[in-house]
This record gives C-alpha cells, structure tokens and sequence, in this order.
C-alpha cells in the first residue's frame, strides 16, 4: 500500500491519521481555561473523558469500514526512535516556534526535554507543554535578586504551552494526490503541530521519497480545510480567512509544475465567512463519485478561478470561471454530470446544523458518510438522497469548528 496518495475525498479510506485527545488537554496555568483555550470563548471547561469517548467512537466507525487508524503521537515516537538525530532537529524548530526567546529560556527548555527517558516521553512532554516550574528557572539560587523582589518566574506559567488542538488534524499537512503539502498555520501556536508532521516527513521511513508541493517555511499561511481532492488532475482550494492568495499561488506553483504531480488544474474558490464555517471542507464536501455537499453561501454567487500551466516553466495561469458550480465541478471531476446537495436556506434548524459541521462530512467510501449525530435534518437528506451514515458525536471536541472530516487526515484513499 502507497504510504500516502489520496486523488479525491470519496474513495474508500484506507489509512487515516488521527489524535486521541490527552491530557495536553487539562494543562491550564492556574486552572485558567480561557488561557488554555482561547480560542474558546464561551467555554469554560473541557472534559477529556467525554472527548476521549467521542474519539473513540469515531475512530471505532474508521476501524469497522476497513481504514487502518494512525496515532499522531505513536507516529511521531516511531520517527524519532527510528532516526534519534532527528530530535535535535525538531526540538530546534519546535521551540523556535514557541517563541522561545534568548538564551537562558531556550536553554532552561532545551535541558528538561533533554531529560526525557526515550521518545515516548519526549513527544509527551511537546504535548503536554513546558511550565517554567518543570524547569530550573525559578530555583531561587539562580536568580536571587528576583526571588527576594517577587519578580520570579511562576513556576505554574507555560513557557511551552500544550498542543490542545492537535486533535484537528486535517489542518497541519495535505495529502495531494502522492505528495504533500507541509502548511503555515494562522494562528502562530499550532505551526508546532506542523513542526512535528515535518519530521515525521522527513525522517519516518514509510515517507521515504515522498514529494512536497509546499513548505513550512513559507511567509504565507495554508490550512489543511481548504485544500479538497476533486480528481486525479484537480484540486479545489479555498481562499478565506485562514488561506491567503499567496500561499495558494505557491501551493499552485507546486502542483502545476512539480515532478511528480499529476493536477493540471487547481481551482480556487472564494470561502464564504459566515460563523463557524472557516475553511472550504465546511462549505463544500464530495460525498459520492458525482455528489457533491454545498452550502447555500457558497452555491449561491460563486467566485471560482481556474489555475493551469502557463507557457512560461514555472508560471501559472489564471481564467475566472463563470459557469455555475456544477458546471465547474463536472469539468474538474471528468466531464460527467454531478448532483449538488444542499440542505435549505439556513432557516430553522439548519441554522445551528449549518454552523455545527453539516457539510463536514468525512466519506468512508463512495455514499457511505461519517456525519455529526446531531445534525439531524441534514442527516436525514442524506439518507433521502441515498446515502449511508455513519453519526458520532464530537460537540466537547470541535464546538462547532467543523465535521469529523476536521479530526481525520487521510492518507491513502482508494482511486475511484
């Protein structure tokens, strides 16, 4: 089996990489949630042991439909007892981007995850976070003066703080056909998610020879949920709030010309903001060979750009598309007609399903869906539109940011 090639997002599943939530998820500085999560605003708690059972329950659902479920941190402590001279490498970069400034704070950190028994415990200290207090920075006899004047370091404090969000993992890396895309996260805290995929890219050796189409080092952020594998030959990418024009130029770059690549078109589509629905997977999901889930916002005034090679090696060029939606996706899925689903106007229940994950919808197979239990009428329309579904519940880890597709990066799907 192809260690990674996914050319659509229906195809049968076949390997997936996951991650469990942990207690990376309880790390709070003082028991402060909002410091912990402020991406959450109105919460104030999260309950590990009700996130730990709704990730159980999905990756049970991976399991019974045949995809083989990949841990995140067992992938990473594989790499890194594998190739031990990769640490080093990946504490650098980790670090960094922590924000880590100077020498005595780089060095406090660098000693504790030095002290680590193996690569186990090394990736669950990157998970869990660096309190000053698990280093030697807030001994008394190291800086006097600041214990004596009470402007000592808090030892409850992070200098690292936690992956709480590594759960998410279709953001961090893309699988495009046999290559990857290593991306620039907006928010600045989660590119250690990424820190980690990279090193797993280069150093695993299941990844051996693996192309990538875009690096972790760009200026310009990317996000996983706005990258959709329409076909063999073209992909659809987001532009929003999280995925800019210059990091899609350079994906396109990537693509269009990279050996190895088989896209001849990239699609860019303008993301709707409204709510919750940050990325193009919650306003556009495949579900079947010609089916395609579209939210309303989306399928109403649709702003569509088709990228192909230029004459020029190395340059792209650029048509706006005019045609309707259905007829930009029959021409990037193979010229068939396509059926496009939408479940109203967002009146209703629909305005909470809507914003709850509707359109995130995660294929096991060609009409065989993993959905959010709770979105009951959108679920209902996919059965009365001959699908199969698969609900589980996710509400204590997404809040609404997203379907079970956002938990899940695939590796390998099968071709249609």
């Amino acid at each position: 089996m192809d260690t990674v090639r996914v050319n659509n997002e229906v195809g049968r599943l076949k390997r997936v990489l996951v991650h469990r939530p942990g207690p990376e998820t309880r790390r709070f500085p003082h028991g402060e949630f909002t410091l912990a999560f402020p991406l959450r605003p109105t919460s104030s708690d999260f309950d590990l042991a009700r996130a730990q059972d709704e990730h159980d329950a999905l990756t049970a659902i991976l399991r019974a439909e045949g995809a083989e479920v990949v841990e995140l941190t067992e992938l990473v402590g594989e790499t890194l007892a594998f190739a031990p001279e990769a640490k080093d490498e990946l504490l650098e970069r980790f670090l960094a981007n922590c924000r880590i400034e100077g020498s005595e704070l780089t060095e406090a950190a660098t000693r504790y995850m030095s002290e680590a028994a193996d690569a186990e415990q090394f990736v669950t200290r990157l998970f869990n976070g660096i309190r000053y207090g698990d280093t030697d920075l807030d001994a008394s006899d190291r800086f006097p003066l600041a214990a004596l004047t009470d402007s000592a370091f808090d030892p409850d404090a992070f200098l690292s703080s936690p992956l709480n969000t590594a759960f998410f993992t279709r953001d961090p890396l893309s699988v495009i056909g046999g290559g990857i895309s290593l991306n620039h996260m907006y928010w600045h805290d989660r590119n250690r998610e990424v820190d980690l995929l990279q090193t797993v890219a280069e150093h695993h050796p299941c990844f051996a020879d693996t192309p990538q189409w875009f690096g972790h080092d760009s200026s310009f952020h990317l996000e996983g949920g706005d990258i959709v594998n329409l076909s063999g030959h073209a992909v659809a990418i987001g532009l929003s709030s999280r995925t800019e024009s210059l990091a899609i130029d350079r994906l396109s770059q990537g693509l269009l010309w990279g050996d190895g690549s088989s896209v001849t078109d990239v699609y860019v589509i303008e993301v709707p903001q409204s709510g919750n629905r940050l990325h193009l997977d919650a306003c556009l999901s495949p579900i079947d060979g010609d089916t395609f889930v579209v939210d309303p916002l989306l399928a109403r005034e649709p702003r569509v750009y088709r990228l192909r090679r230029a004459r020029r090696r190395g340059g792209v060029r650029i048509e706006p598309c005019s045609e309707g939606l259905a007829r930009i996706l029959e021409a990037a899925t193979g010229g068939g007609p396509v059926r496009l689903i939408d479940f109203g106007d967002g009146g209703g229940p629909m305005a909470f399903e809507y914003g709850n994950g509707a359109a995130g919808i995660l294929p096991l197979a060609p009409g065989n869906l993993c959905v959010c239990a709770e979105n009951l009428a959108a679920n209902e329309a996919l059965v009365d539109a001959g699908m199969t579904v698969h609900p589980v519940s996710i509400q204590e880890m997404t809040v609404g940011f997203g379907g079970p597709n956002s938990l899940c990066l695939p590796l390998v799907r099968e071709d249609l």
